[in-house]
């Protein structure tokens, strides 16, 4: 008997494979299309996902909308020192209100008019309160005649107030404006708004504890506090309001 070629080896064991029922292996060749290919149904793909006719997964597209929006703001800024347009000037820090000061020289309001502040060595009864501050407060004697004779109307008082007075020396201090221009060289340390100031020294009502025939004062030459004698004549500035 002659040898079996490879071939012919090959198709009886196939024969005796069907023969005793044994299943053969069949290896299938597909070939699939990549993404972004075209194609009709998922099965062609590569992917298995066939999407409007292209292979491959949808890809998203998200459209991002930034809206620029631009907020107006206005800043006030509110000053410290107000002309009030009736002679007076209020600072808005203190909530005092100061009378202003007008050119030339006697006359009620007049920069250059210096007042006494005592006649007897001590009290209170210099011309700076029985003249300026009694006649700013509407009357001929002691404090001002303000009201009416049954009390309910008011008669009289600059800028219709009766309760004009000196500063102590804590308030005439904070109206000292050393960065004001000129200071220290020949003009006043002061808010302009004050209107004319005398770079000179102007009273408080405050008495120097060390000696009751002393005043406090403020220098407005250069910004400084001062004690002085009562008896001597020196310039003045209303105030009103505060505690």
């Amino acid at each position: 008997m002659s040898p079996l070629t490879r071939g012919e080896l090959a198709a009886m064991l196939a024969a005796l494979m069907l023969t005793l029922g044994v299943p053969r292996e069949v290896t299938a060749h597909r070939l699939c299309k990549a993404d972004g290919a075209r194609c009709n149904t998922n099965q062609s793909c590569c992917s298995g996902i066939c999407t409007a006719h292209v292979c491959g997964t949808p890809t998203t597209t998200s459209t991002s909308r930034t809206t620029s929006s631009t907020t107006s703001s206005t800043t006030t800024t509110t000053l410290r020192f107000v002309d009030n347009g009736d002679g007076t000037v209020t600072d808005n820090q203190t909530g005092l209100q100061w009378e202003q000061k007008v050119a030339g020289s006697s006359c009620l309001h007049c920069v250059d008019d210096t007042y006494r502040w005592s006649n007897s060595g001590s009290a209170p009864d210099g011309t700076a309160f029985t003249s300026f501050l009694n006649t700013l407060n509407g009357g001929a004697t002691g404090v001002g005649n303000c009201v009416s004779s049954d009390g309910s109307t008011q008669t009289g008082g600059f800028d219709n107030h009766c309760d004009w007075r000196l500063p102590t020396i804590a308030e005439l201090r904070t109206i000292i404006d050393t960065s004001a221009s000129g200071c220290g060289t020949g003009s006043p340390c002061i808010d302009a708004t004050f209107g004319p100031t005398a770079a000179s020294g102007y009273w408080s009502s405050t008495t120097f504890a060390g000696g009751p025939s002393l005043a406090w004062g403020v220098g407005f030459d250069f910004g400084f506090e001062f004690s002085d004698g009562k008896s001597f004549n020196g310039f003045v500035r209303a105030v009103r309001g505060g505690a």
